[in-house]
Parts: C-alpha cells; sequence; structure tokens
C-alpha cells in the first residue's frame, strides 16, 4: 500500500467488463483500481492511499511480464522503435512532475480541464454541422477533412508503437474526459487536432484581413492563440501527454492543414466534379466505390495495437464521417440541387440568407440537431438488429485483435446486438445528452494505473527501478467486442454526414427556412 499526494480523486471501473474465458483466450483488461479519498477538495500536501484489487492472474507469469507483453506481440522493428522512444517518455514524466508541483492551483485545475473538451471529438461532432447548416459549408468541409486525417493519423500511430502516456505516479492525471486515459500516449490528438482546426480558422480569418475592422482582426486572432495555447499547455499541465507527445501532435496537425490546403481543391475536383465520369451511370458507379473503398482501405491497414485501446473506435467513425460528407456532396453535384438556391451558385452551399432573422436561425438549428440525435437513436438499434444475421448468413469475417467474428461466434444475434448497442453507448464520441450530463461534474485527479497500458508500463519502470515499489496485477477482463461493430459504425456516422447535409437542407427548403 502507497500513499502520494493529491488533489481529488475517482475510480473507474467499466461495468460492461466481462471475463474474458467466456468470449476470447486473450490477456486483455482494465486494471481495477479502488481509490479511497474525501469528496471535498483537498490541498497537495494531504494524501490518499491505492489499494489494487484484481480478478485475474498476477502479472509475473511468463505471458504478463511487462517486457514480454509488447516483445512477444509487435513486429521487430515496431518494438525497436518503441524502445528507442520509451526513455524518452520517461525522462519527461519527472519533468512534468515537478512542472505540476510549482504550477497547480484548483482554479488551473478546473481550467485546464474543461478547455480539453474543445478539442475532444464530441465537440467537433457538435460544433462541425452548425458551420454548413449557416452559409460555411467549404470551412466545414476543410475542418471535417483535417479533423479526420488528424484522428487517423495520431490513432494510427499510437496503436502502430503502443507508448504510454507519462507515468503515474508521480504524476497527476485531471481530466474530465476518462476514456482518453485508456488511450496510447504519443502522439496527443488533441494538440493535431488544435493545430489543424487552428490553422484553418487563422487562414480563413487571414483571407478576410481586408475587409475587417482591426481590432476585430486582432481580437479574433487572439482569442484563436489563447485557444490553442489552452490546448497544448493544458495537455501537459493535466499530465495527460509528454512534449514528445505534443510536439508530434501538432506537426502532424501542421501536415494535415497543409495537405488538405494544398492538394484540397484537386482532391474535390477530381472526385466529386469530374465530367467525364458524371456523365454516365458506369462513372457514378466508379466514382461512389473509389469513395467508399478509399476509406475502407485505410481502415484495413490501420496497425493492430496490443491493449484494447479506443484509438481505432474513433478512425472508424471519422471515416465513416469522411464518407458520409464525401457521397452527399457527390450528390449535391450530381442533382444540381441547391445550386439554384443560393445566391453563389455552389453546388455544396445550403441555401442561408444572414437577414433571415434569429428566429429563424433558432429554427435551423433545432432542426438540425433534431434530425441528427433522430438518426442515431432511430438507426442504431435497426443497424445492429439487421447486420448480425447478414454477416452470420454470409460468413463475413473482418479479423481484428480484441473483436470477436460475428459470423463464426456461437453466441446468438440478440447478444450481438444487445452488446454491440451497449459497446456504442461508452463509445468515445458520447451521445448528446451525455455531454450535457458532463456540465454538472467536476474535474477528475487521479493517480496511478487507468488501465492496462498504465499498469504494463508501470510494472516495467518499476522492474528497473527498486525506489518505489506499487503492487500492481493485471484483472483480466475484456469487454467483448464485435466485428459487425466496424461496419455498423461507418454506416451511423456517414448517415450522421448526410442528414448535416442534405436532412438539413431538404428540410429548410420545404419549410422555407431560408
Amino acid at each position: 500500500m502507497q500513499s502520494f499526494p493529491l488533489i481529488e480523486s475517482e475510480a473507474s471501473v467499466n461495468p460492461n467488463q466481462v471475463d474474458i474465458d467466456s468470449f476470447l483466450s486473450e490477456e486483455t483488461g482494465a486494471t481495477h483500481i479502488r481509490r479511497r479519498h474525501s469528496p471535498s477538495l483537498k490541498l497537495a500536501n494531504q494524501t490518499f492511499t491505492i489499494e489494487e484489487e484484481t480478478h485475474g492472474a498476477f502479472c509475473g507469469d511468463a505471458g504478463n511480464k511487462p517486457n514480454d507483453h509488447y516483445k512477444s506481440r509487435l513486429s521487430p522493428m515496431r518494438y525497436a522503435i518503441r524502445s528507442w522512444c520509451l526513455p524518452i517518455v520517461r525522462k519527461e514524466t519527472q519533468i512534468l512532475a515537478d512542472l505540476q508541483v510549482k504550477m497547480r492551483r484548483p482554479f488551473l485545475d478546473f481550467y485546464f480541464a474543461w478547455t480539453a473538451n474543445l478539442a475532444s471529438h464530441t465537440f467537433y461532432v457538435l460544433m462541425l454541422p452548425p458551420l454548413f447548416w449557416f452559409g460555411a459549408s467549404k470551412m466545414g468541409r476543410d475542418l471535417v477533412a483535417v479533423l479526420g486525417l488528424g484522428i487517423y493519423v495520431t490513432g494510427f500511430f499510437k496503436d502502430y508503437l503502443c507508448l504510454p502516456r507519462p507515468r503515474s505516479p508521480p504524476l497527476h492525471r485531471i481530466t474530465l474526459l476518462a476514456y482518453t486515459a485508456e488511450e496510447y500516449g504519443w502522439p496527443s490528438s488533441h494538440s493535431a487536432n488544435a493545430t489543424a482546426v487552428s490553422l484553418v480558422l487563422v487562414f480563413q480569418l487571414w483571407q478576410l484581413k481586408a475587409s475587417m475592422d482591426p481590432f476585430k482582426f486582432y481580437g479574433l486572432l487572439s482569442l484563436l492563440f489563447v485557444y490553442y495555447f489552452s490546448l497544448i499547455f493544458g495537455r501537459l499541465y493535466c499530465g495527460m501527454h509528454g512534449f514528445l507527445d505534443v510536439v508530434t501532435g501538432a506537426l502532424i496537425g501542421v501536415a494535415v492543414f497543409l495537405f488538405r490546403h494544398l492538394y484540397g481543391q484537386l482532391y474535390d475536383e477530381f472526385m466529386l466534379q469530374s465530367i467525364l465520369r458524371n456523365s454516365s451511370y458506369l462513372g457514378i458507379a466508379i466514382t461512389i466505390f473509389m469513395i467508399i473503398a478509399g476509406h475502407l482501405f485505410l481502415i484495413h491497414i490501420y496497425p493492430e495495437p496490443v491493449d484494447d485501446c479506443p484509438c481505432f473506435d474513433d478512425s472508424v467513425a471519422f471515416m465513416g464521417v469522411l464518407i458520409g460528407i464525401d457521397l452527399s456532396h457527390y450528390m449535391c453535384v450530381l442533382t444540381g440541387y441547391f445550386t439554384s438556391k443560393n445566391v453563389y451558385g455552389d453546388p455544396m452551399l445550403i441555401p442561408f440568407s444572414q437577414d433571415c432573422g434569429p428566429l429563424i436561425i433558432l429554427g435551423r438549428f433545432l432542426l438540425g440537431v433534431g434530425l441528427v440525435v433522430i438518426w442515431k437513436t432511430v438507426l442504431k438499434p435497426i443497424v445492429f438488429t439487421l447486420l448480425p444475421p447478414i454477416y452470420k448468413f454470409l460468413g463475413v469475417n473482418l479479423p481484428r485483435s480484441h473483436f470477436i467474428s460475428t459470423a463464426h461466434t456461437t453466441k446468438p444475434t440478440s447478444l450481438i446486438r444487445r452488446q454491440s448497442l451497449s459497446n456504442m453507448k461508452n463509445e468515445p464520441m458520447a451521445e448528446i445528452e451525455q455531454v450535457l450530463e458532463s456540465v454538472s461534474k467536476s474535474e477528475t485527479d487521479s493517480v496511478g494505473p487507468q488501465g492496462d497500458i498504465d499498469a504494463y508500463e508501470l510494472l516495467d519502470y518499476q522492474s528497473k527501478n527498486s525506489q518505489s515499489q506499487i503492487p500492481v496485477k493485471i484483472s483480466g477482463v475484456f469487454r467483448p467486442r464485435y466485428d459487425v461493430e466496424i461496419i455498423g459504425r461507418i454506416i451511423i456516422y456517414a448517415g450522421i454526414s448526410t442528414f448535416t447535409v442534405w436532412g438539413l437542407g431538404y428540410g429548410v427548403i420545404i419549410l422555407n427556412m431560408i
């Protein structure tokens, strides 16, 4: 039993975890940690106690030795790169711990925990659709592209190298988003998101500089700087990432922005506006195939992580969003439905007048949100009712670690449906009502492993450093997941994009909310 300084602590145990032996013969799962703490805010010089509670094998057996855990599961090249980077992560840990000791204040804890939400996947899922609803389709398309690519690339590298976050203890993890601690650390997706979004907005702002009041221009530029600094430095302050994570994430953000900025228009013209392909049914079918197959190929080549990391879910969801937005805008180009209904003759611009008045603006917003919520609420049970029998009948098999083959499992389709719907409720991109519910919660300050990724890192570190020893055990539990969730997730998130464009666009025209 070991004591550590703490401001506040909260345990997190996934109620959906079950005994792995019922589903897979693989040692995965999350470490169960029971933390004793006072509900009131504590000062940094006070302490709390960690007790490890497990429901599985101790890490001392051969398969669970921390070094063997990654060496035996990664390719020689992946393991060599990971071994080269891991000392950097560990060296940064003490620097970050010293920074927390010097800087931590209750107000800063609150501020950086809350501002971290401004680069979360849920925030962007909520904030991107209004850009399409209120006359900013091009900027919305640019932001969807850089975010989708950023989430995919950072998730790809996270699962490729399986590098842990900076170690806790000594670090405190300060966050409102418990699921982020379950991901690998390098690179920081928050940093990539914040960098790419900030660059898109700065570029848009710069284009409008000549027509803007200087005070307004520099005021908005200052707000963007505060936004960016809060997210980047907040990752370090909150103990969620190290310098290597943040710098690499920022570089990825710059790269995806430049890719979209330099080649985005070429991609749109080639994929959506090809006169040759759009003039025949065969050409149209080829374009639709390229959009879907191209994004599915990116999912296919996504690396297999060692642990059950949710990064893959994020990437699949955003691939679904990208498929949906491309197909929706392609239908806009083919039909020309919106072209004559906006003053710019833009086929992808939903008609909107800035003089429509506050009631129309509110009505459009409520209509758009309502359509998205109804889509997710209605479609999820339908998708996971129809897909499992289809998988079983056709023998569809998408082999992937931590996913059970729907076609070959003996479990009934009703159980697969129930479990898949349960997993979707706990996905990183939370439901809107869950986001609103989180407003009433305070930030969480935790010390100690928050999952297998943290536990293996702490075990490996302690095997080489005898100064501080904390008993850690691996639970041997695993949330069952079926491969039908992959295609199901793509369909659901592609539908969100479709309803964002066509649902709202058609609705406002029918209801005369222009």
